[in-house]
């Protein structure tokens, strides 16, 4: 009994010495300095990369980031992806979208400065994270540094630091960290500035991402683990961080309308293959043993592993199921086991399993089944109970307050020489994934043959493929290969998932760019009868029907694509087209008072075109062209050089 006694004080995580972190501050900011440093110099291979992903929907094809400061007060009050023509009203994220909007105005069109901001931001956050973690728990510096310096180098953040767009992963676990570190500072001095902190931090990091809502339940884990504060004030603490989430879901409820996502599609999460809640239950539980092996063995990694890269379990007894609940629950009734104790790997697998508790799809559906850019915070708690693991393998006494490396070194030379190879493995692999990252091109060569059977990937491919720019590089021959090699690929997505109206509207492009109007239509009629409220489905719809001569039918479908979305300039521009091409018939036939009736109707269109879109050539080009076939050259000339004073 005595040694179980004696075992139990052995594990039990040592308290923060205030008077030792005073003395050797210095040290302690240098060794935060080195983490960032490291983490910069490991992320520098992604300063020069684009726009990747979902960054061209919520920065560079977006509205209202590419509207600057003018636009912030619409980003507060508005959703996630507004601002674009495929905008999704279930997401509340404004503070990273406010920053995109900010670099934007000081650097537009130039993503050097929102990757470089990225590459920042992941610095700082590995050197707050060791200060607070060294503030709160007191564990030996040199297990600490190298916990954050195994997070810095982890492989499986290469998403969230090399993808512009996830600024918000950074930025709510920064705010975090900030929280903690106020909430700390309020337990020491009970100073009325650093409760606020800790409550106005949590807030911030909740307008970075709705997922900050898991520190309801990490911040009591802190005080708890690392404290002697009795529970009437940790529920008191904990109450005030609850009471501020739900006035971030007020909030967030008044401004988009609903809290939880609705609509979700199966091709973005899988488990919306079945309506069986215990299959989605039990697939979700497999799935998570996935997210563990990510974290052990980082290899491969992948930007999409939507359907149907996971398929859904075959039922309760399916060996990969039994296996991930057998080691989850094994975990979970280790730390409950441990709880009193404060056993640090108790306090390691509640803040994993806690942080994961959305993510997991076990207790909420949420937009995807996996993907890497979720376990960055998570990771925090893998990070630190490897390191202690190695600590505890090479008896190195991890309460140790010692700033001194040679005596650590000499005493668990084996934990920095494992620690240290580890790192450098993980460096490499991240080094090398980062360059991946580089440009839509690059990442989806390098995924597709990763998740062959991802419907989503092949789809992304497919786009790359018959982006108009590229494609305008090629000679003819060349060009036709190219389209009917994408159109290999959006098939094989169709036969994986045939209700995907996106690989519908792919395969219509590409029969549109082989001149084949009538399939093009047929395929994006399909994507309608699966969408119909998509602008782009009406608009390219029209276009297909315009090229097959029948404006009439064309023009209806580009008013469809308008009142969907009046913010876009491409549906009017056509609906001037069709007008234009109706007067141009009646024009050949001599019938000067119709064809004049569709010029009119054409120019108000052109109009409207400009107006969402002054930097329009072919509008003011079409403008100029109505008016010289109505007989009025001299209105339209002006039109006429400014499109050719346009790029």
């Amino acid at each position: 009994m005595k040694k179980n006694k004696q075992a139990a004080v052995a594990n039990k995580i040592p308290k923060a010495q205030k008077v030792q972190l005073q003395v050797e501050k210095k040290v302690i900011y240098r060794f935060a300095l080195l983490l960032a440093v490291f983490a910069f110099l490991l992320y520098s291979n992604t300063l020069n990369h684009g726009y990747v992903l979902d960054d061209t929907s919520i920065i560079k094809d977006n509205r209202m980031t590419q509207g600057g400061t003018s636009s912030l007060k619409e980003i507060f009050t508005s959703a996630y992806r507004a601002g674009n023509i495929n905008s999704e009203n279930d997401l509340y994220r404004p503070l990273s979208k406010a920053m995109f909007a900010v670099e934007w105005q000081l650097s537009p069109e130039n993503p050097f400065l929102s990757h470089f901001m990225n590459v920042m931001l992941y610095a700082f956050c590995c050197a707050v994270l060791f200060i607070v973690l060294l503030r709160w728990t007191g564990i030996n510096i040199h297990i600490l540094f190298f916990t954050v310096l195994l997070f810095a180098a982890h492989p499986i953040h290469t998403e969230v630091v090399a993808n512009i767009k996830s600024r918000d992963e950074i930025l709510a676990m920064l705010f975090i960290l900030f929280s903690l570190n106020s909430l700390y500072k309020y337990l020491e001095s009970k100073k009325a500035l650093f409760f606020v902190g800790y409550v106005l931090c949590f807030f911030l990091a909740l307008l970075s991402k709705e997922s900050a809502i898991v520190y309801v339940a990490i911040a009591p884990l802190f005080i708890w683990f690392f404290t002697e504060k009795a529970w009437r004030e940790n529920i008191k603490l904990t109450l005030s961080v609850a009471v501020t989430a739900i006035l971030y879901l007020f909030l967030h409820k008044s401004i988009i309308g609903g809290i939880a996502l609705t609509n979700i599609p199966v091709i973005d999460n899988s488990l919306m293959a079945t309506t069986d809640t215990i299959l989605r239950k039990a697939t979700a539980i497999f799935i998570m043993s996935k997210y563990l092996l990510l974290l052990i063995f980082p290899h491969p990694l992948s930007s999409d592993y939507s359907y149907n890269t996971i398929p859904l379990v075959s039922g309760m007894g399916d060996p990969k199921l039994l296996f991930s609940l057998l080691v989850h629950l094994g975990m979970l009734i280790y730390a409950i086991k441990k709880f009193r104790e404060k056993h640090i790997l108790s306090f390691c697998i509640l803040f994993y399993l806690v942080s994961m508790a959305i993510a997991s799809n076990i207790f909420m559906i949420i937009g995807t089944h996996l993907a890497e850019r979720l376990l960055f915070f998570p990771s925090i708690a893998f990070c630190l109970a490897l390191a202690w693991l190695f600590s505890k393998l090479f008896k190195l006494d991890y309460r140790d307050l010692s700033t001194q490396f040679v005596q650590t070194f000499r005493s668990g030379k084996g934990f920095v020489i494992v620690c240290a190879t580890i790192t450098l493995l993980f460096s490499v692999k991240t080094f090398a994934r980062n360059k991946d990252w580089k440009s839509n091109g690059t990442l989806f060569k390098a995924d597709i043959e990763k998740v062959p059977e991802s419907a989503h990937m092949l789809m992304y491919y497919t786009d790359y493929l018959i982006n108009k720019e590229e494609l305008k590089k090629l000679s003819p021959e060349a060009r036709k290969a190219r389209l009917l090699q994408a159109q290999g690929y959006i098939r094989r997505a169709l036969k994986i998932y045939e209700l995907f109206p996106d690989a519908h509207y792919l395969n219509g492009r590409i029969s549109y760019e082989l001149n084949d109007y009538e399939t093009a239509y047929k395929e994006y009629l399909r994507a309608l009868t699966l969408n119909p409220s998509k602008a782009m489905y009406h608009n390219n719809a029209g276009t297909a029907l315009f090229s097959s001569g029948n404006y009439m039918a064309a023009a209806e479908e580009f008013k469809k694509a308008m009142t969907i979305d009046p913010l876009d300039a491409d549906p009017p521009f056509n609906l001037g087209s069709a007008y234009g091409a109706m007067g141009e018939v009646y024009k050949s036939r001599n019938e000067i008072e119709n064809a004049n009736k569709m010029f009119n109707e054409a120019i108000p269109n052109f109009e409207k075109a400009i107006q969402l879109n002054p930097q329009y050539k072919s509008a003011y080009k079409f403008l100029g062209a109505t008016y010289v076939n109505m007989g009025n050259p001299e209105k339209g000339k002006p039109y006429l050089e400014k499109a050719e004073q346009l790029k």
